[in-house]
């Protein structure tokens, strides 16, 4: 479940356009080492620490994210709970920023001395790598966010194999306030460009604040072998028995493909 949260909360970064801890972090007065681990998975971040890290991706109705830590925090067993991130203080937060400019003064210094080749290297490798990127989300594959042409939704779908099954799911956030919208989320066969209509799932969006997130799935589907991706879109209600543009052979947002052939 905090593998999950944090899953969620680095892909709310990528909807925001993938801003560096750096930016991030000087939107809402946060140290940028404290919003990388927070999106790491290694243990549940504070409950500041979250909402710092959903404001600073543009999120200013906060109130799912803080209700979904309540619901893990209450779930981590108490012998765990010297594992959970230590709210810092301030002055151990000033402590350690002023420790990382000094740092970060010292490189740069010797950047210019060695070279103009060396420090635009230097440059790079400090200020745009970023250690959450080296977590990777496998086995789930996913495309980057997608705004939908008819509802005013960022969706992201995604296929990953699990148990001989390919699983489906959608991630979702409202880039505008919506009242109420259909996702349908399914299976699309790569080699006969085709939907497999019996993995067709929908699900019905209730009203979604601005930069609110939300999920369709996963849906684990037993098919037979071969290459598929998942197929997603959203449209205004009310639920149909598949999506609209089927009939005209669309195909929907797709994620990356898998392979399941032997």
């Amino acid at each position: 479940m905090i593998e999950r949260f944090a899953h969620d909360l680095r892909h709310l970064r990528v909807a925001a356009g993938r801003p560096t801890y750096r930016i991030m972090g000087s939107r809402v007065g946060c140290s940028p080492s404290r919003l990388s681990e927070a999106a790491k998975g290694l243990r549940l971040p504070s409950l500041a620490a979250t909402l710092d890290y959903v404001r600073a991706c543009g999120v200013t109705d906060t109130a799912e994210w803080e209700q979904r830590w309540h619901e893990i925090n209450g779930q981590i067993p108490q012998n765990t709970q010297t594992t959970r991130e230590p709210e810092p203080s301030e002055s151990a937060i000033a402590d350690k920023v002023h420790g990382q400019e000094q740092r970060l003064s010292a490189l740069l210094k010797v950047a210019a001395v060695i070279g103009t080749v060396l420090a635009l290297v230097t440059a790079t490798a400090v200020f745009i790598w970023d250690p959450v990127d080296a977590v990777p989300d496998v086995p789930t594959r996913c495309r980057s966010p997608h705004v939908t042409v008819r509802v005013p939704i960022s969706i992201q779908p995604c296929v990953a194999v699990a148990d001989g099954a390919v699983v489906t799911s959608l991630d979702l956030r409202a880039v505008q306030a919506v009242d109420g919208a259909v996702a349908y989320v399914w299976l699309h066969d790569i080699e006969s460009r085709a939907p497999l209509a019996k993995t067709l799932r929908t699900c019905e969006l209730g009203a979604l604040a601005a930069g609110q997130a939300s999920t369709c799935g996963p849906f684990p589907q037993e098919v037979p072998p071969g290459r598929y991706t998942t197929a997603a879109t959203v449209e205004p209600g009310p639920r149909q028995s598949a999506p609209p543009h089927w009939r005209s052979g669309a195909t929907g947002t797709q994620s990356q493909q898998v392979n399941t052939e032997p």
